[in-house]
């Protein structure tokens, strides 16, 4: 995770072959369930998110829901930046993506498909960002061949 706890992840073996704990910290509140799961996909897409140059998402600061709104309803941000990673955050829309040299992850809760409670927002510099994804997949590679053997 970041230094100040805004961002990170938690993966942590469980029993049955290839199976993990998977949650995101994001705004400094940890999401998604405990419900064992495969990471393979997570590993692989959270280290190649799309880099984006709107100038909407600029607007993260002032106006989270401008940026929201633009990630829900354009189809080509929409498709380019949402996250269906793991089984353990299927009741969560999340986005991930890359703006101006900084990882950007919004994140809100979606129960029954109606999105509810807070945006919440990690920003993270990619050079700060890389070596967290790449720990957690050094990690999960680690443990995932260790129990095929």
């Amino acid at each position: 995770m970041t230094d100040d706890g805004r961002f990170g992840f938690l993966v942590a073996p469980l029993e049955g072959r290839g199976m993990f704990r998977f949650q995101l910290i994001v705004d400094s509140q940890l999401i998604g369930d405990t419900e064992p799961c495969i990471l393979g996909t997570a590993m692989a897409r959270l280290k190649g998110l799309t880099h984006l140059d709107d100038d909407r998402l600029g607007l993260l600061f002032s106006d989270r829901d401008v940026v929201l709104s633009a990630l829900l309803t354009e189809e080509e941000l929409h498709d380019r930046t949402t996250l269906s990673i793991a089984e353990s955050l299927d009741g969560w829309l999340i986005h991930g993506y890359v703006y101006k040299g900084n990882v950007v992850v919004v994140a809100r809760g979606d129960e029954d498909g109606s999105l509810t409670g807070p945006t919440l927002v990690a920003v993270v510099a990619s050079a700060e960002y890389a070596p967290i994804v790449e720990a957690a997949r050094n990690y999960w590679s680690s443990v995932n061949s260790s129990s095929i053997s």
